[in-house]
């Protein structure tokens, strides 16, 4: 008797950087509902919740990779873009990661009190950060961020 269920998710393309320099490419599981919004669960959610381990599925197979070595996931803005999301003040910025690259992005600012700073912004915490880049919306881990130019 079989007794494995099978749960019904969306999946999401992304290239995943690892502290490594290393880039895997792969599919991540999203529930088909999100607990804040409509739809789909989004990336940004499932890097920010309380788990440890993201699971993919690569060509390979199934891989679980430890969150605290990945230092950008990347996914197609058509997907993952929230137009909630450019509310708040626009601020054009380059950021450096720990691995020395440096990506020029936009982020929107929408913090409570009037704090629409671009430290505002950083000193969030989640454990990554959404940030427009190009057609992609890369999600950067907070404390994978070196230094940024506003």
């Amino acid at each position: 008797m079989d007794t494995t269920q099978k749960i019904d998710v969306a999946t999401r393309s992304a290239k995943i950087t690892l502290l490594t320099g290393k880039q895997l490419y792969g599919d991540i599981f999203l529930q088909l509902h999100s607990e804040h919004l409509s739809g789909p669960e989004r990336v940004g959610e499932v890097l920010n919740g309380s788990e440890s381990f993201l699971a993919i599925r690569a060509a390979d197979g199934i891989e679980l990779i430890n969150l605290m070595l990945v230092v950008s996931v990347c996914v197609a803005a058509e997907e993952e873009f929230d137009t909630l999301s450019t509310l708040g003040c626009r601020h054009e910025i380059r950021l450096q990661t720990l691995l020395e690259d440096e990506i020029s992005a936009v982020i929107h600012v929408n913090l409570p009190t009037e704090r629409n700073r671009v430290k505002d912004f950083l000193n969030q915490g989640d454990r990554f950060l959404p940030f427009l880049t190009e057609n992609k919306v890369s999600y950067i881990a907070r404390d994978k961020i070196m230094r940024v130019y506003d």
